[in-house]
Parts: C-alpha cells; structure tokens; sequence
C-alpha cells in the first residue's frame, strides 16, 4: 500500500487535509493546500493542488509518491472511501461539495486548473 493509497480511507476533506499535511510535511513545509471534491464515475474524489517551500523539495515530493504538476502545482487524485462493488455507469464528472463562497476564496488560477485537470481526466476516459 502506497502512501497515497493510505489516503483512501479518509471519509472527507476536513479528515484528508490535516493528513495530507502530515504526509507532505515530511519532504519540506507545505505553502499552499487546496483541495476539491468532485464526482467521477460514482466515485468522490479530492483533486489537491499543493506547493512545498522549494522546487528541490516538491521534486522530491514528486518522484516519491509518483505525482506531477499541472498548471505549475503539484496534482493528485485521492478517492474519498471508494465503495467496494459499483459498478461503472459510463464517463460522467461533476463538481461535488462546492458552493459559490468556497469558489470565492479559490484563487482563479487554481479554480482554472482544477476544472482544466477534471476536463482531460474525463476526456481520458472517455478514449
């Protein structure tokens, strides 16, 4: 089990960011978290969008837990306590847990990349 998947049984996002917090801080102090649920497939997930004090400190981040960057952060998918037999209905995102004073405090950058990232995650899917 990677560290990652360790992050699998987090039921929600008050639960999974104090425990991404102490996952990162382990590769230098974490700058920036931010996290969004959205529903893919039937599944809740968590797109994290993170920054470490340094470059040398978030390529370390990187190559351990098998992550990249996109639009200039760090990115990664965790699934929220996936159910155990569902079964697939099909490619369908949506935002989820979202309302307009949570997108108020995102910064535009951000809330720009995370819909850019659920776009290619769909469009990979549907291929």
């Amino acid at each position: 089990m990677t560290a990652l998947d360790r992050l699998r049984h987090c039921p929600d996002v008050t639960t999974l960011k104090p425990a991404l917090h102490r996952l990162c801080e382990t590769f230098g102090r974490v700058t920036r978290l931010d996290v969004l649920t959205a529903m893919h497939e039937g599944t809740r997930q968590a797109i994290c969008f993170l920054r470490l004090d340094s470059p040398e400190q978030e390529q370390t981040l990187m190559q351990t837990l098998g992550v990249g960057r996109f639009g200039g952060e760090i990115v990664f998918v965790v699934d929220l306590n996936p159910a155990a037999n569902q079964e697939a209905q099909g490619p369908s995102s949506q935002w989820a847990d979202r309302d307009d004073s949570e997108a108020a405090r995102l910064p535009s950058a951000t809330a720009n990349a995370a819909r850019d990232f659920a776009g290619q995650r769909s469009n990979l899917a549907v291929s």
